[in-house]
């Protein structure tokens, strides 16, 4: 019993956790089934945990087999055989060892009982492009859908984009040079 109640106890202190952003906005739709927000929450972790550890074999049992992926510098990849591809071939060739640093779940929208979509912020470590430019670590955003699936909650479709820091403050509802 006192275990339950412990259980309790924290899985009430991770939603609340997880609703509120730094900037006290509620980011957490609450019509949202509290267990299916701590699994896609524990979905977000594992795909931060298997890209850090390079480990494209558990990064690919997130996904569904019909995934779809935009990438930051907008490729379009289809289906599980060319999501899974391209990100052995980017690892192997520019992003293995690099960290990526789960910054924030904004927000997580269900829109179904069986689908959730979640935006996520990160901040991707150092690294060289294909041709060459080295960028330093700066924060991207991920739109990912998760769908429920009998393995759980599995990606269906990614996009990332590296956020223009400089461009935040014209952002006319969160920048600061936007305020009137």
């Amino acid at each position: 019993m006192r275990s339950m109640k412990r259980r309790t106890v924290l899985q009430g202190l991770v939603l609340a956790t997880i609703a509120t952003s730094a900037h006290g906005e509620n980011k957490m739709n609450m019509s949202a089934d509290p267990k299916d927000v701590l699994a896609v929450t524990a979905a977000i972790h594992q795909y931060r945990d298997s890209w850090n550890a390079s480990d494209l074999d558990a990064m690919g049992r997130l996904y569904t087999p019909d995934v779809h992926w935009v990438n930051v510098r907008g490729m379009h990849w289809r289906g599980f055989e060319e999501v899974d591809r391209a990100h052995r071939i980017y690892f192997d060739i520019m992003f293995k060892g690099v960290p990526q640093e789960l910054l924030d779940i904004e927000s997580l929208t269900p829109v179904t009982k069986d689908v959730m979509v979640a935006v996520v912020l990160w901040r991707m470590g150092a690294f060289t492009t294909p041709d060459g430019h080295k960028l330093p670590p700066h924060p991207t955003r991920m739109t990912m859908v998760y769908v429920r699936t009998s393995a759980g909650w599995k990606i269906a479709h990614g996009h990332n984009e590296e956020v223009a820091e400089d461009a935040q403050q014209f952002d006319p509802i969160r920048g600061s040079a936007m305020k009137r």
